[in-house]
């Protein structure tokens, strides 16, 4: 029987260890490359764009020679007016990528010794650097198309006769409805919706109306064949698979990933940011079978280059994000 990919040493290429030993000049060269990739290292200036910059030699400082504005490597990204020390920004990239079901803030602030709203803000801006990577073009070929329902625990009263229903009768419990292309580098687009019937307006905007598209019998997505050349469904109350490849599975995986996450690494995600986890286990799908080392690099460089989050700069200040 062949080897799973993650299980190969093709899978691993990241050295969390190496990472840790590097001192904090060599964490911030690092940092430097990636953030000024395109002009090989050099820095250019992040207001006024220009490549005509002086570097202070006794502070990690920039000037720039045309607007006379001082700035840092990380002015200008999500990074800025940063706390941390550029081997502990590294560090959580690397723990963060190598948690296949996420990572906890709580988790992160211990192995790092920082504070929870620390690493609670910093696992979300790294969210926003894997949303920022996805390709916005249609979804095509066989797409499949199914929903989970997320949060809304009830803490179930002792007296059976008092319980309540947490299924049906609870008002934050949210459906992530989950859109993805059955193919080898295939991707993901994910809703969150409070029923799944409100996710149909989504649908027709992300996929192509030429694709196949694949889901189970429920009633939400009865109206699908009218948009789509071919809608084939499964029926799992019976088997979970159809001969000729009708099957949600690849939608399903998904689910799973998203289960996983909610009860065995955050045990509570709150509706508010429910989209953000749920596009953060979009990307570890779509990039499940890229190693380590790259996923890594991939996150890094968007981190890097994004603009400075206008949803959670300063958000412990204002207690909401975007306001």
């Amino acid at each position: 029987m062949s080897q799973h990919f993650l299980l190969s040493a093709k899978a691993r290429t990241l050295s969390l260890v190496k990472i840790a030993r590097m001192s904090d000049d060599e964490a911030r060269a690092t940092f430097r490359a990636v953030r000024f990739a395109e002009s090989g290292g050099r820095p250019t200036c992040p207001h006024c764009r220009s490549d005509a910059v002086l570097e202070f030699k006794t502070r990690p400082l920039f000037k720039c020679k045309v607007c006379e504005r001082q700035f840092t490597i990380t002015s200008g990204t999500i990074f800025a007016s940063r706390k941390l020390s550029f081997r502990d920004i590294l560090t959580a990239i690397a723990l963060f990528v190598n948690g296949a079901s996420g990572v906890s803030a709580l988790r992160l602030g211990r192995e790092l010794d920082c504070s929870y709203k620390t690493a609670f803000v910093l696992l979300h801006k790294l969210r926003e650097a894997m949303s920022s990577m996805r390709v916005s073009r249609p979804l095509t070929g066989i797409v499949e198309i199914d929903g989970v329902w997320v949060g809304g625990h009830y803490k179930q009263a002792n007296i059976k006769a008092e319980r309540k229903d947490g299924r049906t009768k609870n008002p934050k419990r949210l459906s992530v409805v989950t859109m993805r292309e059955r193919r080898p580098g295939g991707r993901t687009v994910s809703v969150v919706v409070r029923q799944e019937t409100q996710a149909f307006e989504a649908i027709l905007r992300h996929v192509d109306p030429s694709a196949k598209i694949r889901t189970d019998e429920g009633s939400a997505w009865t109206a699908l064949h009218l948009y789509f050349d071919e809608h084939k469904t499964i029926n799992h109350s019976v088997r979970y698979a159809e001969p000729g490849g009708v099957h949600t599975n690849w939608a399903e995986s998904y689910n799973s990933r998203v289960r996983r996450a909610e009860r065995g690494v955050h045990h509570r995600i709150w509706g508010r940011y429910l989209l953000a986890y749920a596009e953060e286990m979009g990307w570890r799908e779509d990039f499940r079978r890229v190693d380590n080392g790259r996923q890594f690099s991939q996150v890094l460089m968007a981190a890097a280059t994004l603009p400075v989050s206008r949803a959670w700069a300063g958000y412990w200040q204002r207690h909401l994000a975007g306001a």
